[in-house]
């Protein structure tokens, strides 16, 4: 079995606005819909869990046929919820994927081949290469060839994730809490991972999806 799981527990705080920005509209629907539609989409999905704010679960549910678990305090205390969640209810489950609400490009076809990466890795992680100068402090050089950014979606071989993951930890990137000797893979060809974070991202965000949808085929010959 393979269970999906958004993290949604974000307030928004610097995105500005009352309500928190994976609830805003984006083209005429939440953003958190387009992560919703992509995991419906997916042949290797089975079950899709959201890890939000109290107050949102019930419209969630009845809107979007999802679970709904209550998150914590934190990205890690939340993603700890939702682990012990399908580890009670969903004993059998073998892999899961963990994306962000926030993060609205990912596709049914991105979701499958991480589930199916997973067959020959413990993790999946969506990696980005630094493209501007990078600086360390109390280092007078550092390459940036030798550092790569670490993102979501992501996806693991539950028990491996969940008999290693630390929800006290300081540690961000959650592949980075697996047994050293796990075998992880680093996808960098999901480029168009936007997060959406302040509000002029929406605008950007929609213009992307217009251009990706192929709305705006005059600007795609400029």
């Amino acid at each position: 079995m393979n269970v999906a799981m958004i993290l949604s527990g974000g307030t928004g705080s610097r995105f500005g606005t009352d309500l928190p920005k994976q609830y805003n509209k984006l083209l005429g629907k939440e953003v958190i819909s387009y992560s919703i539609e992509a995991l419906k989409k997916s042949k290797f999905t089975d079950v899709i869990i959201v890890i939000c704010d109290n107050s949102f679960a019930e419209r969630l549910t009845s809107q979007y046929d999802v679970i709904c678990v209550t998150g914590g305090s934190s990205r890690n205390a939340s993603l700890r919820k939702g682990l012990d969640y399908i580890k009670v209810n969903f004993p059998e489950c073998e892999k899961v994927f963990i994306t962000e609400a926030a993060r609205p490009f990912i596709t049914a076809e991105l979701v499958d081949k991480y589930f199916d990466y997973l067959d020959e890795y413990d993790g999946v992680i969506t990696t980005k290469h630094i493209t501007d100068s990078l600086g360390k402090y109390g280092e007078h050089i550092t390459m940036r060839d030798e550092y790569y950014l670490v993102q979501a979606p992501e996806a693991f071989e539950f028990n491996s994730i969940y008999n290693s993951f630390d929800a006290g930890s300081p540690i961000t990137a959650t592949s980075q809490q697996l047994p050293a000797n796990s075998k992880v893979m680093q996808y960098f060809d999901f480029t168009r991972n936007m997060k959406i974070t302040y509000p002029e991202d929406l605008l950007i965000a929609e213009q992307i999806m217009k251009l990706y949808n192929g709305e705006n085929e005059s600007e795609k010959q400029l």
